[in-house]
């Protein structure tokens, strides 16, 4: 079902329409749009030149900053965006036990089918697709487009991807993510507490599952110290892996990255805090022989995303620029592919 923002009791800030999707599962989840120019069709209008999608990070949302940063440059491009908010992650608590993990492609796939469906009926069999999204939504978007190979472009029209933050190796990176000082203390500690809450809230509140359920122990989930330990006892009995060990090694976009058939960007930096400095597949890139048209930028300084933050510099405001640089680089690739796929 379809919503325009500015309707009663609607505002989506800065997106123009919302668009509820019903999953083959029985829960939904939210897809904003912003526009380039005057709509026409489905998800289109009438001055763009294609749709990126953007794929936000853990417990993020398309109100994110740096998911409007990243739209804003997309549409200076001259491009329409959509971004997908995760299940729960809309301001409303999804309806089934699960949500979402870091290698969950579903309601991505669905979209997509959905969109390309709806094109094609109009008579635009050839609408350009982007893909672009950040941490674990980068973590999506390489391994959806490595599981779906040449058919992200026989199939659903995927010309490129770029994204920022990607976690390659989460077994690797769950060691740093609970390391000792700051990670263990605030970030550890506080994401863990929120995931906690979110399901408290499903079972204590919303009663979307009982406590009792054989789906997962609820105690041993609400008793876990660790992340590791939560999705060990939650998100590993959902979804069908034996352990986090196991779900790590299957989600991880590490092992996607050879089947990739798109050209793709991948920007992370050295000093992030949650990922092993050690992991950066360079060998998987196209400059070192790699298999896959992917293009890796490892920059000294970031941190996780903390681009978003950088000071303009002189030249950057002669020229008007309004996003930050992380967005400005990601539509600056997808404008280099889109201009080479043209000629």
């Amino acid at each position: 079902s379809q919503e325009k923002a500015g309707g009663e009791g609607q505002d989506f800030g800065f997106w123009d329409e919302r668009e509820r999707i019903d999953t083959m599962d029985g829960d939904f989840f939210h897809a904003d749009t912003k526009y380039h120019g005057n709509k026409i069709g489905s998800r289109r209008s009438d001055s763009a030149q294609g749709m990126v999608i953007i794929i936000h990070g853990l417990q993020s949302s398309s109100n994110s900053s740096l998911c409007i940063d990243m739209a804003e440059s997309f549409l200076d491009r001259g491009l329409d965006v959509t971004c997908l908010n995760f299940r729960g992650c809309c301001g409303n608590p999804n309806i089934t036990p699960g949500a979402y993990h870091l290698g969950f492609t579903d309601d991505l796939r669905l979209y997509l089918d959905m969109a390309t469906s709806r094109w094609q009926e109009e008579g635009e069999m050839d609408h350009p697709l982007y893909l672009s999204g950040f941490s674990l939504g980068a973590n999506v978007i390489l391994k959806s487009l490595g599981e779906m190979g040449e058919e992200a472009i026989t199939k659903y029209g995927i010309r490129g991807a770029a994204v920022a933050a990607a976690p390659f190796d989460n077994e690797r990176n769950q060691l740093c993510v609970e390391a000792p000082g700051f990670n263990r203390m605030v970030y550890s500690a506080n994401l863990l507490t929120s995931l906690k809450k979110n399901l408290q809230m499903k079972v204590e509140e919303c009663e979307i599952v009982e406590k009792d359920t054989d789906l997962f122990d609820y105690e041993r989930c609400m008793s876990a110290s660790t992340i590791a330990e939560l999705e060990t006892e939650l998100i590993s009995p959902l979804y069908g892996f034996k352990d986090n060990i196991d779900y790590y090694r299957k989600t991880s976009c590490l092992y996607f990255l050879d089947t990739i058939a798109v050209p793709a960007l991948i920007v992370n930096a050295a000093d992030d805090p949650f990922f092993d400095r050690e992991i950066f597949p360079l060998e998987k890139s196209c400059e070192r022989g790699g298999k896959a048209p992917i293009k890796m930028v490892r920059t000294e300084y970031g941190g996780h995303i903390g681009y978003l933050f950088h000071q303009q510099s002189t030249e950057e405001i002669k020229e008007g620029r309004k996003q930050s640089w992380l967005p400005v680089e990601l539509s600056r690739f997808i404008d280099h592919v889109q201009t080479k796929t043209k000629n």
